[in-house]
């Protein structure tokens, strides 16, 4: 999984999106990524970097399966939520290095809160138009593989998907689609329902008057 921890600000190619002022939150945890930054959405890769801390993180696109902004009742508050496709270096376990435990720490979630909640949809698209400049190569052998599922992926340039939008059929569309996943691909749809029905329990209770407000 190409992460790569960062002690200095890498020279960028060329940057679409410049986010400063902007949380990372990490699960599971990581000494690496966490705190106040500056998320830069470049054509090569994600970049976030704290001035301050002399530290961050370089993510290249094909280890981002999963992009989608979340503006439910999160309690980091609305955010790009990026779903990687293996553990987050430096991530902290919980008790001790059991194999089952392994087994369970398969995936790290980042979540990316700028200050101002406005820049989300652009950083969506930002993130979006690069990743589909860096296709996977090195992915399956079948281009009707639905290992990448990429909820940031869309076809108009002015609709911006969120999780709460989410609906698996749309990726599943027949039960030979869905026996034809591997066991990773199976995994990363079951993970990310589970993460609409959390959402959906998250916001029982509250007023969802302008959830939804996506861009038009």
């Amino acid at each position: 999984m190409p992460v790569t921890l960062l002690h200095s600000l890498p020279a960028l190619s060329q940057t679409r999106f410049t986010a400063e002022k902007t949380r990372v939150a990490c699960d599971p945890p990581s000494d690496a990524a966490h705190g106040l930054g500056t998320l830069y959405i470049d054509e090569q890769r994600v970049v976030f970097f704290s001035t301050e801390a002399s530290c961050g993180f370089s993510i290249d696109y094909p280890t981002i399966v999963i992009h989608a902004v979340s503006r439910s009742a999160d309690p980091v508050g609305a955010h790009l939520y990026c779903q990687l496709d293996g553990p987050f270096p430096g991530y902290a376990k919980a008790g001790g290095d059991s194999d089952e435990e392994d087994e369970e720490e398969q995936f790290a979630e980042l979540r990316f809160i700028p200050e101002d909640e406005q820049l989300l949809d652009d950083m969506f698209k930002a993130m979006s138009d690069c990743a589909a400049l860096n296709p996977d190569d090195g992915g399956s052998d079948s281009g009707s593989d639905l290992d990448d599922l990429c909820v940031g992926d869309y076809q108009d340039e002015s609709a911006v998907q969120t999780i709460e939008e989410f609906n698996s059929s749309a990726f599943i569309t027949s039960p030979d689609q869905l026996s034809s996943l591997t066991p990773k691909g199976r995994e990363t749809l079951a993970h990310l329902e589970s993460i609409i029905v959390e959402s959906t329990e998250q916001t029982n209770g509250y007023n969802d008057e302008g959830r939804f407000d996506d861009a038009e």
